[in-house]
């Protein structure tokens, strides 16, 4: 198995304006962590993905089985299979080959749990199409997965310090890499892997699980491939020579009661529909601005703000009014979103 190609299957998850919220609400407590020279969470034994393009589940399982070990003290046989095949219902991926987003498969633990290998054994000797056999998905199985919900989670930022407080704090993260043929080449030997070679050229993504590090230059991480891979499953990559092919970071996470409220009642992108009907302007406060408000941040013109600003039509909507105005050919007028503004706004978000 050692020179094989090893399906991989992390995909880029689509952005979602509120994942800064509950990021902003985690990022206070991340910052003051003092971090130790050294530092090695312990985690499970490394799964068996195999041939299966089931990197996503395989990882998220990972961290589940640290995060309710961290509660219990037992190590739960979690099923990456049941959030594979979960995934399968939302991700419109192909069933046969394609791999999912991370984001998805953390709001599904979130949203459903995750089932233990007793009720949905984790056979990965299975064809792809049978491994992600709908059908496994009983009653029993949900029944199973809902006593093991995750509360939330958060989006880790990229850098160094930030990867390395979140790790600290949180235990370990999933982490989305690019990768090439590097990792399974020329062989599975840990003289062959670690430390972890950037790509030359990417040919997937992939989801591990970076858990700590040694020293000031290289974290740890652990692949769920086998545990025949490099170091019994794990190998130190350099934070800093990989920075241009590590795309997203997720960490399961307690989110403040009031923080979770204010998500629940913010609109999802995909459900997001709205008319304006009446002009706006600087110093307005209503819902039409409240909603223009989180059109230009699912869009990207606007970065998350306050609750308490939301509905209000301050400076940071007029410049994020501009931005919107400029990018359809609108002529600015930052403090007023007048007929040709609404109309495109409408048109893009049709009831």
């Amino acid at each position: 198995m050692d020179n094989q190609e090893i399906n991989t299957g992390a995909i880029i998850s689509p952005i979602d304006y509120r994942d800064e919220y509950a990021a902003a609400a985690s990022v206070a407590t991340i910052a003051q962590v003092e971090l130790p020279a050294a530092y090695r969470t312990q985690l499970a034994a490394p799964m068996m993905q195999a041939l299966e393009p089931a990197c996503v589940s395989h990882s998220v399982a990972d961290n589940l089985k640290l995060y309710w070990f961290r509660k219990t003290g037992k190590w739960i046989d979690f099923s990456p299979r049941f959030l594979d095949i979960l995934a399968k219902r939302f991700d419109g991926q192909d069933r046969a080959t394609g791999g999912t987003y991370p984001r998805l498969v953390f709001k599904l633990a979130v949203q459903y749990g995750c089932a233990t290998t007793a009720t949905l054994p984790n056979d990965t000797s299975l064809s792809v199409l049978e491994y992600r056999d709908d059908k496994k998905l009983t009653a029993a199985v949900f029944a199973e997965a809902a006593k093991y919900k995750i509360p939330g989670y958060v989006s880790v930022p990229l850098d160094f310090q930030s990867t390395r407080q979140a790790i600290y704090l949180y235990g370990a993260i999933s982490s989305l890499f690019q990768i090439g043929s590097e990792f399974w080449l020329p062989s599975w030997a840990d003289k062959d892997i670690d430390p972890l070679r950037p790509p030359k050229q990417i040919v997937s993504g992939h989801q591990l699980t970076p858990y700590g590090w040694d020293d000031a230059t290289y974290n740890r991480l652990q692949n769920e491939w086998s545990s025949a891979w490099a170091d019994g499953g794990r190998a130190k990559y350099s934070p800093k020579a990989w920075a241009p092919y590590l795309i997203e970071q997720w960490a399961i996470a307690e989110i403040p009661p009031d923080v979770q409220g204010f998500l629940k009642a913010l609109p999802s992108p995909s459900d997001f529909h709205y008319s304006w009907g009446e002009d706006l302007a600087l110093g307005d406060q209503n819902d039409d601005v409240k909603f223009a408000q989180i059109a230009f941040m699912i869009l990207g013109f606007l970065a998350p703000i306050p609750a308490d600003e939301l509905g209000i039509f301050g400076p940071k909507t007029a410049t994020a009014n501009s931005k919107y105005q400029q990018a359809h050919r609108i002529a600015p007028s930052p403090n007023h979103i007048g007929p040709q503004t609404r109309g495109a706004l409408n048109k893009q978000f049709a009831v």
